[in-house]
């Protein structure tokens, strides 16, 4: 009797454990296509995912490596171990299109994705739902990227910011990278810095300018005596502290966890204090300018020297106007998170895609050569274009070349979105809550779609534009092509850059789109017109020919370098 009752007992435990185990086995949503291997092993799809990371160094590109491309699927599912709920992956760029611009009320920003920068910076829109109160801080900075303002406050300090590149770029050209190639990466990245520090703040960092006076001494061997170091050496050591700590939590298990933590370390805390109190200080004298003001003259955005120029006047002048005390926005976490934001990945994301700009122009020489005659021709010097005079110039071939850069190089490879409720994607189920990695980087041709399985506003875009994949502009994605973007209008025989050749979601799209995009894009063109008319980028050296990358925030290239002659 004793016997029977272990033996019960025994099998009561194994049946158990069998029925624990079977809960950890992924648990794959229906119709959606995945590795059917991996659903029969405890670890899912990770196996097969970790040694793609080890080698390529970048994440976003392993899982659509061993998801979409591996079945050769426009959408699959990453499986994990049962007690996550597996990750949705898309890669159809017209379907991506569809759900950023057009199905708002079906999709919001995931959980994931708000976890990168969540804990650090709660009060920015970039972490933040969509909510009423969203859509007002939305709005109270939506004027900071307007056409007008662009063009009066931050176009001219970009322009300047460029030209003290070029002379950094002259002086190495001549001296000590005479006939050699050397790492543009960090020049990029402070002539980025001095940018979007001036356009948001209103002050100069002094970055490039600091490191032309650092080279200058070493080649003439002397040491400044108590020289000190301008603002941007301080801000470029937040700045690459900050990004370098986001690359490294994002990647960690818990990335809301490991980003948390670190807002308790003493090194976050200096770089709050070291960024706010500049931005604090530059706000008090804006403020003093602004209080001074009647209403009539508020109302007036002469006075406006950068962004946050824009935001605390219209702060102010609301308060006026309803009769009560303005708030001290010195102490106003939202609109410092959102500078913070904009500072941090503002100037990674332009950086980097420049970087690879100046890859492609050595790797497609002729490319290079027909984008500097048109330069030429329409800015024939001998003084280089003033930044209205970029702005104004109507180059196909140049808006071709910028458009083409920014979907080549996969800067933001891809976003996460959530299902606010049930729907489809494909003509597959998607059910409320699931996560969707949505490929934004275009660089090779999408997989064959059944279009009676799209979206009603997916094919009605088509209608509308036509379906730019099936058509001259979709071939030869992998290769470095402005013309894919360029047409012929029927009634001036003219060529004119088609901004709908392709879709385009290089800043994501729709309300939850980069909000930054038209000051990258003017800043990107201003930089890439002056770069083409002064340098010319000549062949690199075997070794630092590769086009391989590494995922950080943004995606890097793993030789940013360049060898270029004066012209």
């Amino acid at each position: 009797m004793f016997d029977l009752v272990r033996f019960g007992l025994l099998g009561l435990a194994v049946t158990g454990f069998i029925l624990t185990l079977r809960k950890l086995y992924p648990k794959p949503y229906p119709g959606i296509p995945y590795n059917e291997a991996s659903a029969k092993r405890l670890t899912g799809d990770l196996p097969d995912l970790v040694p793609v990371i080890k080698e390529t160094n970048e994440f976003s590109e392993s899982l659509f490596a061993v998801t979409t491309q591996k079945l050769g699927v426009p959408i699959a599912q990453f499986l994990f171990p049962g007690i996550r709920k597996p990750l949705i992956i898309l890669e159809d760029a017209r379907e991506i299109e569809d759900i950023l611009v057009r199905r708002n009320k079906e999709f919001d920003k995931a959980p994931m994705a708000l976890d990168i920068f969540g804990p650090m910076f709660p009060r920015a829109s970039l972490a933040q739902l969509t909510t009423p109160e969203l859509k007002a801080q939305k709005r109270l900075w939506a004027d900071v990227m307007g056409t007008n303002f662009l063009r009066s406050v931050a176009a001219p300090n970009i322009h300047k910011s460029t030209c003290e590149l070029l002379d950094l770029w002259r002086l190495k050209a001549s001296t000590i990278y005479k006939d050699q190639a050397f790492n543009v990466l960090e020049d990029f990245k402070n002539a980025a810095l001095d940018a979007i520090w001036v356009a948001v703040v209103g002050e100069e960092p002094g970055t490039t300018r600091h490191e032309i006076k650092k080279l200058q001494n070493q080649l003439e061997g002397t040491t400044p005596a108590d020289e000190t170091a301008p603002i941007g050496s301080f801000l470029k050591e937040q700045v690459m502290y900050i990004s370098s700590t986001i690359a490294r939590n994002t990647n960690s298990p818990s990335p809301k966890l490991a980003q948390k933590l670190e807002t308790y370390t003493p090194r976050y805390r200096k770089f709050r204090s070291i960024v706010s109190g500049e931005m604090r200080r530059a706000m008090k004298a804006a403020i003093e300018r602004y209080q001074a003001l009647e209403v009539a003259r508020l109302e007036d955005d002469a006075a406006d020297t950068c962004a946050m120029d824009l935001v605390l006047r219209r702060q102010i002048l609301q308060a006026k106007k309803a009769g009560v005390a303005p708030s001290d926005p010195t102490k106003d976490d939202a609109m410092l998170d959102e500078m913070f934001v904009m500072l941090v990945g503002g100037h990674d994301s332009t950086a980097n895609t420049l970087c690879w700009f100046a890859r492609y122009m050595e790797l497609y020489p002729a490319t290079q050569t027909t984008l500097r005659a048109a330069l030429r021709a329409a800015f024939p010097g001998p003084e280089l274009p003033s930044a209205a005079q970029i702005l104004d110039a109507d180059i196909p071939y140049l808006d071709g070349a910028c458009e083409e850069a920014m979907r080549l190089s996969g800067t933001a490879k891809g976003n996460l979105r959530q299902a606010l409720v049930d729907t489809t994607v494909l003509g597959c189920h998607v059910p409320k809550g699931a996560e969707i990695m949505m490929n934004y980087h275009i660089n090779r041709a999408p997989a064959p779609v059944d279009e009676a399985k799209r979206s009603e506003t997916s094919r009605a875009a088509v209608e509308k534009r036509g379906d730019g994949f099936a058509g001259p502009a979709g071939r030869d994605l992998g290769d470095f092509e402005p013309r894919r973007w360029i047409t012929v209008d029927e009634k001036t025989g003219k060529e004119v850059f088609d901004p709908y050749a392709l879709t385009s979601l290089a800043f994501g799209g729709g309300f939850r789109g980069c909000f930054g995009r038209k000051l990258a894009m003017m800043e990107f063109k201003i930089v890439v017109v002056l770069l083409v008319l002064t340098f010319e980028f000549l062949p690199l050296p075997e070794e630092y020919k590769s086009m391989g990358a590494i995922e950080k925030i943004f995606r890097e290239p793993n030789f940013p370098y360049a060898k270029i002659r004066a012209l």
